[in-house]
């Protein structure tokens, strides 16, 4: 008996264990979403998360109302939340999972662990979701539930369109997020608006599925995992001109003309893309193209090293690439060659000159003659005149 109790108590616990879901809340506090839409949208998230009627008038405007039962949470699932909005507060996530025990009082109290309120004035959602993907890298788990509540106007790139990263490895996370060879799988999103017209959602994605992602300082393993099969296929952006390479393996480019072509696989009509220019030796040119609509892009680069990266102007989803090219345009070789060229000359005319003058003929008499006659009439004729 006493061995039938262990057994049904180990299999409650292993239960327990593999029913735990995480799911992690994003939410925006950039000034282009109000304080009100702010404090609706913590209302109707504690509607989904405790499994009650949706409040203030909103309703499913993308995906099916069945599906928000699958966002309710049960006992045991642990819940996190946090604000993004400018860089500092975006990078200043690190999420602190609660275990749900009461769920009610629980989901209450990790709401009110946030200020529901727009203080920000840009919006860094990929910086965001980057954060949160590499947290759950680090802690093993490979997949997690995701809520974002934003009106998904991106600014990734701050005022002007520019990057301010404040060091490498937050522009490689966010830049290495969710690309074709670092894929992070988001299944579809079901979206609760208040108007069907405004911009402002709460976004619930049942699977978030990190397995094959590998954030910076993460390793990936030596032996391939394979890629599970997934129903939903994710626009991917490849370079295909100049080729794809890594930092310390730049393509070595010849003409400050840089023409940058690439493909998009499963991409929607109408896929618009950003082309980001950032030099990191020989100077600090910047600049980024948006809403380039061709697949490809002619870029004007003075001498130096530049990575380059192609991604979704306006479908968040979308897998980006990236290249580094190394521009040396010979500009003072060819100042080089022209003074050779021009030492060279002078040189020639030197010897062409001290041949000539030793080969030059000796004036006869009689030539003499005719050369000085000349010279006393030209002076007689002189000293009349004046």
């Amino acid at each position: 008996m006493k061995h039938l109790i262990v057994t049904i108590a180990l299999m409650l616990v292993a239960s327990l264990a593999i029913a735990q879901e995480h799911l992690f809340v994003l939410v925006d506090v950039s000034k282009s979403v109000s304080k009100s839409e702010l404090q609706k949208a913590k209302d109707v998230l504690e509607n989904v998360l405790t499994g009650t009627q949706l409040s203030h008038g909103a309703a499913v405007t993308q995906g099916k109302e069945q599906d928000l039962p699958l966002f309710a949470l049960q006992q045991y699932d642990k819940l996190a939340i946090a604000t993004f909005g400018d860089l500092n507060t975006s990078l200043q996530i690190t999420p602190n999972p609660t275990t749900i025990q009461n769920i009610g009082a629980d989901v209450e109290t990790v709401l009110n662990s946030i200020t529901w309120r727009p203080t920000d004035n840009t919006t860094y959602i990929v910086l965001a979701k980057a954060r949160i993907a590499a947290y759950a890298k680090k802690q093993g788990i490979d997949q997690y539930r995701l809520c974002i509540i934003s009106d998904n106007v991106q600014d990734d790139y701050g005022p002007n369109g520019m990057p301010n990263y404040p060091n490498n490895s937050t522009q490689e996370l966010v830049e290495e997020y969710n690309t074709s060879t670092n894929p992070v799988n988001e299944a579809g999103y079901t979206r609760i608006k208040f108007s069907r017209q405004s911009l402002f959602a709460l976004s619930f994605s049942p699977k978030v599925d990190i397995s094959q992602y590998y954030p910076p300082g993460i390793p990936k393993p030596n032996t391939p995992t394979p890629i599970p099969i997934d129903t939903v296929k994710y626009p991917t952006i490849t370079v295909i001109s100049p080729r794809r390479v890594k930092k310390g393996k730049e393509y070595e480019h010849g003409a400050a003309t840089l023409n940058v072509n690439w493909k998009c696989t499963d991409c929607p009509k109408g896929i618009k893309y950003n082309v980001a220019v950032s030099q990191y030796e020989g100077g600090k040119h910047k600049e980024v193209r948006k809403n380039v609509s061709a697949n490809t892009v002619s870029l004007e680069l003075p001498d130096g090293k530049f990575k380059i990266r192609i991604y979704a102007a306006n479908h968040a989803n979308t897998r980006s690439d990236y290249t580094h090219v190394s521009v040396s345009t010979g500009g003072f070789g060819g100042v080089l060659f022209f003074l050779a060229l021009l030492g060279a000359g002078g040189a020639g005319y030197y010897f062409w000159n001290k041949n000539r003058g030793a080969t030059a003929t000796t004036p006869t008499q009689k030539e003499e003659d005719i050369f000085s006659k000349a010279d006393q009439q030209d002076t007689s004729n002189n000293d009349d005149y004046f």
